[in-house]
């Protein structure tokens, strides 16, 4: 693929980093990359989210153990909340039902707020030459990141964005190629669809077989059935936990 300027370019070596320098990042530079972030397109500018910074070194441990990935003292890491508390206050202030603030549309409203400005976060970051990592991972222990987070009613963690000084240069994925993902005015598969399955499950074997470390033998289509065949029970009760947070889902 061709790129045309430095943002598609970085865009095309996006990386998730798992190994960063023990070098902290200051506390002016994280509040630059987080202004950035609230540039970024949110629903009917209500701004449903917010964002937690982890600092403390015993909270740093917990996210730690919650969300299966070692911090060092190097890393900086921000949690995306969705967040319609306040917007909940605003219209208790003013006297006006908060039914419509804490219905599904609006928790899906806070969700995507929440994941959009983490993406501008994270790739703000990048173009600094830091490496960056997404973490949905801390949706394994919901309950327990509300409660280590004092989350209160009407908010509800999406991730965790971990951005540092890389210490390794992974390979990259490859991606789905067009033809498996674009279709034109409706839902149509391409006509050569499963040749192109079988060239990229051919491509995604030779990106496991030969990567840096923990290389597998794995295609894209076994991936998916490995998948499909094992659940995760830890997010088994994400949906009860939404509801506890005061959102009306049914």
């Amino acid at each position: 693929m061709i790129t045309n300027n430095e943002t598609e370019s970085l865009i095309l070596n996006h990386r998730s980093i798992r190994d960063f320098k023990e070098q902290p990042i200051d506390d002016e530079r994280v509040d630059n990359l987080l202004a950035l972030s609230q540039h970024t397109a949110n629903s009917q500018f209500m701004q449903s989210y917010s964002v937690i910074r982890i600092k403390d070194r015993n909270q740093l441990a917990k996210m730690t153990q919650l969300g299966n990935h070692d911090f060092n003292a190097g890393e900086e890491l921000v949690v995306f909340i969705a967040d319609q508390k306040r917007n909940v206050d605003l219209a208790l202030k003013a006297g006006e039902s908060i039914k419509y603030l804490t219905n599904f549309d609006r928790f899906l409203a806070g969700f995507y707020d929440a994941t959009l400005a983490a993406q501008t976060f994270a790739l703000a970051a990048e173009s600094e030459g830091l490496g960056s990592l997404m973490m949905t991972s801390f949706l394994d222990n919901t309950e327990e990141m509300i409660a280590a987070l004092e989350l209160p009613q009407y908010t509800f963690p999406v991730m965790g964005v971990v951005i540092g000084e890389a210490l390794e240069v992974p390979e990259l994925k490859p991606r789905l190629r067009q033809p498996l993902i674009k279709m034109t005015d409706k839902y149509q598969a391409a006509a050569d669809y499963d040749e192109q399955m079988v060239a990229y499950d051919q491509r995604v074997f030779e990106y496991y077989n030969t990567r840096t470390g923990s290389p597998r033998q794995e295609k894209f289509s076994d991936m998916i059935a490995r998948f499909a065949g094992h659940g995760n029970p830890k997010r088994d009760n994400i949906f009860k936990m939404i509801k506890r947070q005061g959102f009306k889902v049914e």
